[in-house]
């Protein structure tokens, strides 16, 4: 399958359920090393990460954007302790580049 989710044991086994690719990780630090593993193996279209992982590989996703890579996309859901809406407060400042005005957010 080309859609695969890093995550602790509890995230990732519901995902297995769906048929899902699985890779496991401890924590958030083994869970962005191998997000990058993943990256350069290229097996994967889709990359379901949790919120705290995404923010430890902010870098790595800015870069691959730069360097027009558009594979693999990366999907952002919360981790089973709820959001941490760092996702909103990315989107919100993309928002604001993209239209040229900062938006307040209400």
């Amino acid at each position: 399958m080309e859609i695969v989710i890093v995550g602790n044991k509890y995230l990732t086994s519901c995902f297995r359920l769906a048929g899902v690719d699985t890779v496991e990780a401890a924590d958030e630090e083994v869970a962005a090393k191998k997000v990058e593993d993943l990256t350069t193996q290229g097996t994967h279209k889709i990359i379901l990460i949790t919120e705290k992982t995404a923010v430890r590989l902010k870098s790595l996703r800015e870069d691959m954007l730069k360097t027009r890579r558009f594979y693999p996309i990366f999907v952002i859901i919360p981790d089973l302790e709820g959001p941490v809406n760092e996702r909103i407060r990315e989107l919100h400042q993309l928002v604001n580049q993209a239209i040229g005005v900062k938006l307040e957010l209400g």
